[in-house]
């Protein structure tokens, strides 16, 4: 006949596999976060660098510089939009994590509560 321990010990096995799934999920899904968010703010830096400049320019340059603070302004909104709709999946996911992990940790003390309670009978 398998012990109470040994049934919580197998809960927390199982546990323990939901949790390292879904934490490796949320790991990659915050490798893909920080990128955006890498992305954007290069976006944003170079946005700045466009209007910093102080030399003057001809108005070939002042076109060409134009065109490039567009294209940042314009790649610079596209990843805010990116990383604004990826932020509710991503708290999902880490509060999913969370949660897989304290289940593992509540079926390990638990267990380690219920074999306490075996050798003291």
């Amino acid at each position: 006949m398998v012990s109470a321990a040994g049934k919580l010990a197998a809960l927390e096995r199982i546990a323990r596999l939901k949790a390292e799934r879904e934490l490796k999920a949320f790991a990659a899904f915050k490798a893909h976060m920080t990128a955006l968010e890498g992305r954007a703010q290069a976006m944003h830096v170079a946005l700045r660098q466009s209007y910093d400049s102080a030399a003057p320019l001809s108005v070939g340059e002042a076109r060409i510089a134009n065109a490039q603070a567009g294209r940042s302004a314009r790649e610079l909104r596209q990843a805010e939009r990116d990383i604004a709709a990826l932020t509710p999946r991503f708290d999902i996911a880490r509060a999913k994590a969370a949660r897989e992990f304290g289940r593992a940790e509540v079926l390990a003390t638990l267990r380690d509560r219920q074999q306490k309670q075996d050798r003291q009978r």
